[in-house]
């Protein structure tokens, strides 16, 4: 029994023995790499390029303004709210203009009074006239009547008391004359006062109309309604806010550049610029840029007139490229980057034909081109076009 054991245990132990020989007298399986071809190679190469600084800043319409009224009252109308689209005299709001009318009312029939006293003057006026026209006739009248008492009073052809009688009735006529000057006169000068009432009236009429017309309130150009700061029922009044306005067809792109970055700029200059909230990207021409810098920030305001679209809206966010000189860099089309998460690399094709993932490091995008600022060098061979059929440690049989 024992002799039995033994040789039991002595068959376990040498069975492993046996199984790695037996294994080890067959060489492993080689996996040979796939083989891939119609794909493009190309060796990457340096080249210079026009450097660029970006600087971000906002959307701003060109032209903004705050309607506020010229007079105090209630707003009864208000016929737009906020992104109504309007046109340059459009009907805003409308306010209650009761109290001037009223005005004007009190002014039109203080304008009606003084014509029917001026109708009055005037007929004083002619009859002061004619009066003095009388008076002149009987003082010329006397004045030839005392001549010819005169000349019979020098021949004693008539008593002194005769001549004396025509004499008082010649200075009498000539009294009346006097009378009627001073008369008209008088009714000249309230003639001159009733003319002034007159012309007061219509001024106050004219005030009056031109202050209703202040009660409604119209764009001042076409543009989009902004902000509304007041509702119907509120008291309008002169300095307080009453809606935002601003042109919607004319946007510009305001950055502050450093000053280092201002030297070559100037305006009517084409830039770079880019919109995401509008999905625009493209050149715009630089409108103006501020004489003064922020001392604060250093850095100076350039505004860039940006091509009319719908889809600009003040506040957004935007970019704009500057010139800054040239540079060698590396860069390789956009179809050969592959993108893995967050992470981006190249195929590169090595001495034998094997296709390796490298990571890379990826700056601008400049057309077709990605500027790559790490991970390639000058001579390295990538794959251009088919990397998605390229795998890690493929062959590559490029044609």
């Amino acid at each position: 029994m024992r002799i039995r054991v033994h040789v039991t245990l002595l068959l376990l132990l040498a069975l492993p023995l046996l199984a790695c020989d037996k294994e080890s007298s067959h060489p492993e399986k080689v996996v040979e790499a796939p083989v891939i071809r119609d794909v493009s190679v190309g060796v990457v190469t340096s080249a210079a390029l026009d450097d660029t600084a970006e600087v971000t800043g906002t959307v701003r319409s060109r032209t903004v303004t705050t309607l506020s009224s010229k007079i105090v009252g209630r707003i009864l109308a208000l016929h737009v709210h906020e992104g109504s689209e309007v046109q340059a005299g459009q009907l805003l709001i409308e306010l209650d203009d009761q109290d001037i009318a009223a005005q004007t009312r009190r002014a039109e029939a203080g304008l009606r009074e003084a014509e029917s006293a001026m109708a009055e003057v005037e007929r004083g006026v002619a009859a002061a006239a004619a009066a003095q026209a009388v008076a002149e006739a009987q003082r010329d009248l006397g004045a030839s009547t005392l001549a010819r008492y005169q000349r019979l009073m020098d021949r004693k052809a008539v008593a002194p008391q005769e001549y004396d009688q025509v004499a008082a009735q010649q200075k009498s006529s000539a009294a009346g004359v006097d009378r009627a000057i001073a008369e008209g006169q008088v009714i000249q000068a309230k003639r001159q006062q009733i003319l002034a009432r007159m012309e007061s009236a219509r001024a106050e009429i004219a005030t009056t109309q031109v202050m209703r017309g202040y009660a409604k309130i119209a764009a001042p150009f076409s543009g989009i309604v902004t902000t509304k700061h007041i509702d119907v029922g509120g008291l309008a009044a002169p300095g307080v806010p009453l809606l935002t306005l601003e042109d919607n067809r004319h946007y510009w792109l305001e950055v502050a550049v450093p000053e280092l970055q201002l030297g070559g700029l100037k305006s009517g200059q084409s830039v770079q610029v880019s919109v995401e909230a509008a999905g625009f990207s493209g050149t715009a021409t630089i409108s103006e840029i501020v004489p003064a810098a922020d001392a604060a920030t250093r850095t100076t305001l350039v505004r860039i007139d940006l091509p009319a679209r719908v889809d600009l809206r003040s506040g957004a966010f935007g970019r704009a490229a500057f010139p800054a000189g040239r540079r060698q860099a590396v860069q390789v089309a956009r179809e050969a980057v592959v993108e893995r998460g967050q992470l981006q690399g190249v195929y590169v094709v090595g001495q034998d034909s094997l296709a390796r993932f490298r990571l890379i490091r990826t700056g601008a995008v400049r057309g077709g081109g990605v500027e790559v600022l790490s991970g390639l060098s000058s001579g390295d061979r990538v794959i251009l076009k088919g990397v998605e059929r390229v795998t890690d440690g493929a062959r590559i049989e490029s044609q």
